[in-house]
This record gives structure tokens, sequence and C-alpha cells, in this order.
């Protein structure tokens, strides 16, 4: 027996077909409603008295990210009828009550060894936080040849007249490149940024400029490859004319590629938008429910129409307990949350926009949450009124 639950299943469904037959692979996806388009996958959700019932979800629609949703998009159904939005109150809550977000930035400065080179890097990185910075806070960090990286900023979310003068003012350590090293080392500072929360959501975003491959041989490339299709966190990448390989490589999530290293500001640019997506694809959906005792099975669908005017959608589903529900719910005051236990997904083939596939390593999953806790931590509620303790 096949259980329908989030469209990622997808990938997972696609590489089984290769033993069991096209054919058959195709009644199944049609049956969950894979060919729907819209992934929604659950992060954390729960319910609690009088009746509130919340879910913490992120939305893509195939490689790209569903930012900007309404209400308007979320349809509720329990036990497969429609709960009407004037009975549902389905209202989207601001994420960060639940959940930390925060985004590192890796610089290469292993080849700035020119003002000119240093001022483009500086000017593309300022291009970058000044995207992102009012969605989330931005760690930008320089890495060479040397086995450390050098800080450049932390910048908090919402952040003013901001500068990259100590990036236009960094003169290469060893002129090598730790590549390698950077990433480990950049994915745990984004761990480290991100436990300083306290917030059991964490919503991590990884983005690496690097100007070709690592040459120090400080770390092992696969220890780094493994740690990046391993990671809970959004992993994007930047590269620069024929030095793309080594991005791509990388790019779990999306590579950017600028023609040369004279339009890197705008490659930069470009990911601070992209990474500005990724940052807000996800959704804390609250609503209050009809239901007075017993489970009921909720299904929670988007939908939405493309620029080109077709309607795409998708849902996932969940099982809730409404015992000694009633009256006074209120939609604004979220439940608390219980992270959803994950579900591996396989390697995609290839992560990157730009040229250049992955190696194909070991399974890997793709939400943003935190494993320091376990699976079934709960998610503590803001401290206001309406919320039980």
């Amino acid at each position: 027996m096949i259980t329908c639950r989030a469209m990622s299943q997808a990938t997972s469904l696609r590489l089984w077909a290769s033993r069991t037959g096209l054919l058959l692979l195709a009644q199944l996806l049609a049956g969950c409603g894979v060919f729907r388009h819209v992934a929604v996958e659950p992060l954390a959700s729960g319910s609690q008295r009088p009746a509130n019932v919340g879910a913490f979800v992120s939305a893509r629609d195939g490689d790209d990210p569903l930012p900007e949703l309404t209400p308007g998009n979320f349809k509720v159904y329990e036990n497969d009828q429609l709960v009407p939005s004037d009975q549902s109150q389905l209202t989207l809550l601001d994420i960060s009550t639940v959940a930390a977000t925060q985004a590192v930035l890796l610089v290469d400065m292993s080849t700035a060894s020119s003002p000119e080179a240093r001022a483009r890097l500086a000017k593309g990185a300022l291009n970058f936080v000044q995207k992102v910075t009012p969605r989330a806070p931005v760690a930008v960090f320089a890495f060479d040849g040397a086995e450390n990286l050098a800080p450049i900023a932390t910048l908090p979310r919402g952040s003013k007249d901001v500068t990259m003068a100590a990036l236009e003012s960094y003169t290469p350590r060893d002129t090598s490149r730790n590549l390698n090293g950077a990433i480990v080392n950049g994915l745990s500072k984004l761990t480290t940024l991100l436990s300083q929360s306290g917030k059991q959501i964490r919503i991590g975003l990884l983005v690496l400029y690097t100007a070709g491959p690592d040459v120090a041989g400080r770390v092992d490339r696969d220890k780094a490859h493994d740690l990046v299709w391993e990671s809970d966190y959004d992993v994007l990448t930047i590269g620069a004319g024929e030095q793309t390989d080594a991005a791509a490589e990388f790019a779990r999530h999306g590579m950017i590629q600028a023609q040369s290293v004279d339009t890197l500001p705008i490659a930069f640019e470009e990911a601070g938008v992209r990474a500005l997506g990724e940052l807000q694809k996800y959704y804390l959906v609250s609503y209050c429910s009809p239901a007075r005792a017993g489970t009921r099975r909720l299904r929670l669908e988007v939908t939405y129409n493309t620029k080109d005017g077709e309607e795409h959608s998708g849902d996932f589903d969940m099982e809730f307990s409404a015992k000694s529900f009633g009256p006074g719910c209120n939609s604004a005051q979220a439940p608390r949350l219980t992270l959803t236990p994950k579900e591996p997904v396989a390697e995609p083939e290839s992560s990157s926009h730009g040229s250049g596939e992955p190696p194909s390593k070991k399974a890997a999953p793709r939400d943003s949450r935190d494993q320091d806790k376990g699976e079934d931590a709960p998610v503590a509620p803001p401290e206001q009124g309406g919320y039980a303790k």
C-alpha cells in the first residue's frame, strides 16, 4: 500500500521507477497528485484546545520556491470535507515567532590580489546583503588558502547603511584556495548562529562564491560534498566564466553563473534574489477546526496561478486529535508545534541552474530544521497570551 504524504516524494518514486516500470510509476504519481506541480513540505505541525491547528510548511513549484503566497492560496480539508474560509479563519502568521533564519555568504578572495578585483567582490557582496537583510540576518566571511574563514560582517535583519569596506580592504593571507575547508567551516558557522536563537525550527542558507576548485587540500573533498548534500540547509553557489565546475559541484539548490568576473556584482545580486525566494517559501499556517472530538485527517492544499495563467496545486496531509475541542478559537494564536519526522530524499540528478552536475552521493534531507534535540521536540510558542504552557 502506498500512502501519499507530500509532493517531495516524487524524487524517490522516480528512482524506484527504473526497477518497477514507468507505466506503473505514472499511475502511482497520478494517484498521489505529483503531476499537480506544487510540493508542500511540512516541517512542523500541531493542535491544541480550544480548536487551534497549525502547520509550518515550505512550498515549491519544481525547482522554484513559492514566495508571497496569501491565505487565499491555501485551502483546508478535514476528512476530505472543505472547511470554508469564514469558518476556519485561516491566517498566515509571522514565521519568526517560531523559527530562526540565517544566511551565510562565503566569498573566495584567493585571486583578489588587485584593488579592482577586491572592489568588484565587495560590490557583489553588498548587492547580496542588501537583498537579503530585509528578510534575514546575514553573516559574511572571506576565504583563501588559509585554514580558517575571515569574518567580514555580521548583519542583523533589517540592517541599514551596510558597507563591505572590510571586504574591499581584505588582502589574501594565502593565495591557495581552501574551498572544501571553507564549506565545512561555513556550515558550522551557520549552525552556531542558528543555535543562538534558542528556537527549534531553524532555517539556514549557505551561499558560496568560488573562483575555482580547491587546491589547498586541507579538507577532503568528499567530506565537504557529503556535508552539503546531507545538510538541513539550502545551499546556493555563484560561479564565473569557465571556472564553474567547482561551484556546480556544491550547488545543491541552484547555481548563479556570471558570464565573466566583470559581471560578478550582477550575479551576486541575482543570488540575493534567489536566496530571498528560498527564505520566503516558508509559511506558518494557522486555522480553527470545526471538529469537537475524535481524530481528524487534515489536508492542506496550496493552489496558485503561474505567470502563464496555469493553475498549479499540491498538498500534504496529517492527522490530529480534536479531543475536547470547543468554541473560542483564535487563529491569530498558533498551537504548539512538533517537528515532522524527516524522510530522506534521493539526491537529484542535477542541482544547478548552470553547467555541471554534482556527482551522485548519498541521499539527503531537503528541509531546514533542527536536529539537536530530536525530531519530536516541541516548538515553544512566543511569550504572549493565548498559548497553553
